[in-house]
């Protein structure tokens, strides 16, 4: 009888670890093979001139870019980045206001749209893929090397953080919706299973660090925020759900550089730009005009 207690036992131990290790690789896997959106707009769209630009990244993966000449005269160039999961497309009618003063470079990160990749790191790798940009912007007549500032979302917002850090080409960052860190995200998807968020968190981490090499706590724009002097403008809105206006908070506390946080009253992910548009362009055209 206390053997066949043990057995059960050691069974449904077994049985509750392989779980565990099962759905956390799913939830791994489909954090970083996310679903793509559809791929169907271009500047073509909106009447804009564009170019049509590749560039490849240290690591040997091609990105796919559009080139946006400014339709006056020209005061800098900025970097725009997506967010997470869409694609350069997506960027479009949040940022080419932009070109009215500025040359606007748009690129898909790596795994999404048309670059190459395998799949996605959510920050940690894609700022190889921003500094693959500057590279390129470097090698153009038509762009002044020491005007490069970059405007990222969500996703976007934070590897301009990251890489703006330890990058000195770059001279302004604006960041719409960033997060603070990738484990505080992590720790907001898992919050659904209770008192088992830890052990799932913790199994989680041990895919990415087995397939990556790295732990969500590695991907951390408030540590990068804390090395940075770069001048920083950081918008959220009040009611995000997906990544809460305390991410930007704490980014906004420990940045030592000239940093400026705007809270938009009211605006979810990605609607902070749509509801205070006019003072969205006019603030953010304010800021790189000051800062390249």
């Amino acid at each position: 009888m206390v053997r066949r207690i043990i057995k059960i036992l050691l069974i449904t131990a077994i049985i509750t670890v392989a779980w565990f290790f099962l759905v956390s690789f799913f939830a791994y896997y489909n954090v970083t093979h996310p679903r793509q959106t559809d791929y169907t707009i271009t500047p073509d769209n909106y009447n804009v001139i564009y170019e049509d630009v590749y560039f490849q990244t240290e690591d040997n993966l091609r990105l796919d870019g559009w080139f946006i000449p400014a339709t006056e005269d020209v005061v800098g160039t900025v970097v725009v980045m997506h967010g997470y999961p869409a694609n350069k497309a997506d960027a479009l009618n949040w940022s080419l206001f932009l070109r009215k003063k500025f040359n606007v470079l748009l690129f898909d990160f790596r795994y999404f749209g048309k670059s190459e990749g395998e799949f996605t790191t959510l920050g940690w790798n894609e700022k190889k893929d921003l500094k693959a940009a500057i590279d390129y912007l470097n090698t153009r007549s038509d762009v002044d090397p020491e005007k490069i500032g970059v405007m990222g979302f969500s996703m976007g917002g934070a590897v301009g953080i990251m890489q703006g850090s330890v990058d000195p080409r770059i001279k302004a960052i604006v960041a719409d919706s960033a997060y603070a860190s990738l484990d505080l995200l992590v720790n907001n998807m898992f919050t659904k299973f209770g008192f088992l968020q830890k052990p799932m968190i913790w199994s989680l981490e041990q895919w990415a660090h087995w397939r990556i090499g790295i732990k969500p706590s590695d991907v951390s724009t408030i540590n990068a925020a804390t090395q940075s002097k770069t001048p920083l403008l950081l918008i959220h809105g009040t009611a995000d759900q997906e990544i809460p206006v305390e991410h930007s908070r704490q980014i906004f506390e420990v940045s030592k550089g000239n940093s400026e946080l705007w809270e938009i009253e009211g605006a979810d992910h990605g609607e902070a730009y749509f509801n205070e548009k006019t003072l969205y362009e006019a603030k953010v055209i304010r800021f790189f005009e000051k800062n390249l």
